[in-house]
């Protein structure tokens, strides 16, 4: 019993550093960037028409600066030890590919439909893609 204990102790212990293993910076980074989701799937879910796209632009221009504040927090970091190239992985993937995944389809379906011919929304809509593509 007491070498489980003592088992159960180290291994949270070792989940404990390796979270440590991820710099401050980098991990707010990271978060506010796995977070952007939360606040654009709202408001590009809501476009299906030119009525909708043209609501949903204001609401898409108060988003842009979050997107690009964690877009310029994201270019700051220049590269990652492997040690924390991991941790990040295993704290932030899986969100991030769900979450994001997400954003890009409709991103994808409104350039297809092309904004919906909302000339607003489509130049929220363009900040937002070339942002991302940085």
């Amino acid at each position: 019993m007491r070498l489980l204990s003592a088992f159960t102790a180290l291994t949270v212990l070792s989940a404990a550093i390796a979270q440590a293993a991820i710099p401050g910076d980098i991990d707010r980074a990271f978060a506010m960037y796995t977070e952007l989701p939360s606040a654009l799937l709202p408001i590009l879910e809501n476009v299906k028409d030119k009525e909708s796209a043209e609501e949903a632009a204001p609401l898409l221009n108060q988003v842009l600066p979050q997107v690009y504040d964690a877009r310029t927090n994201l270019m700051k970091i220049e590269n990652l030890s492997p040690a924390v190239q991991a941790e990040v992985l295993a704290k932030y993937e899986k969100k991030m590919r769900s979450e994001w995944g997400k954003v890009y389809e409709h991103i994808f379906r409104l350039q297809s439909n092309r904004c919906y011919d909302s000339l607003a929304l489509f130049k929220q809509f363009h900040t937002l893609c070339m942002m991302l593509n940085q």
